[in-house]
């Protein structure tokens, strides 16, 4: 329970969501402004099976263990999780789940997700997620992450399509992609910069009803770690 991987996992998803319900085998995490929603299969990060937690501040209990550098045992008992290593020990008391409505979400906006169509498809890498987040540092007025389909390529750009000013800054990532349609949608900045360095599959998927866009992030080097991002209207 609670090894280095799932330590390392969840101290990637507290870049998003600080307040959580931990579940086994799937936890479904969300943003303050529920924007964004991650979905995280724990069971490919620790085999032992536990009873839903519920954690109001997830910085606090990840601090608890750069306390235990060298690792540590971890049990749980009356709503306590017990963490010690050698002669050291620490307790944890976990939220009222029963009091974290905001936080109880279900895994099936994944999956109806999943089911419509993608209008495009293309990889994020690592190096193309630092580049936009240094360049968002460097060009602060840029707020917007906008994501250009056109003759068959995505154009990543940052952007400030709600400035008075009709010209601006421009910094801009070309990506070969699979598209079957035109379009221009966006992102807030701020967003995009809580998202894990990694290497993703994005997919940009499009309900015709609702003429309505979403984004969703495969993670190609962790399994069963996915991320939901809403469009700017």
């Amino acid at each position: 329970m609670f090894n280095k991987n799932m330590i390392d996992v969840l101290t990637q998803i507290n870049g998003i969501a600080d307040s959580i319900i931990l579940k086994y085998p799937q936890t479904i995490a969300v943003s303050e402004q529920r924007d964004i929603v991650v979905s995280c299969d724990v069971s490919k990060l620790d085999g032992e099976a536990f009873e839903d937690i519920g954690i109001m501040n997830l910085a606090d209990f990840l601090n608890i263990f750069k306390l235990f550098p060298d690792g540590s045992d971890c049990s749980m008992l009356d709503n306590t999780i017990n963490i010690s290593s050698g002669d050291t020990s620490s307790t944890f008391i976990v939220d009222n789940i029963a009091l974290m409505d905001a936080y109880e979400q279900s895994p099936v906006q994944f999956t109806k997700t999943e089911e419509a169509p993608s209008v495009a498809t293309f990889d994020l890498t690592q190096d193309d997620i630092k580049k936009l987040k240094s360049a968002s540092g460097v060009f602060k007025t840029l707020d917007e992450l906008m994501i250009t389909s056109q003759d068959g390529d995505i154009k990543l750009s940052l952007a400030a399509t709600g400035s008075y000013n009709a010209r601006s800054n421009t910094f801009d990532v070309m990506k070969q992609a699979n598209t079957t349609k035109e379009f221009e949608i966006k992102v807030p900045v701020e967003n995009f910069k809580k998202l894990p360095v990694s290497e993703y599959e994005v997919r940009v998927k499009y309900n015709s009803a609702n003429d309505d866009y979403r984004l969703l992030l495969v993670n190609k080097s962790l399994e069963g770690f996915k991320i939901l991002m809403s469009i700017i209207a």
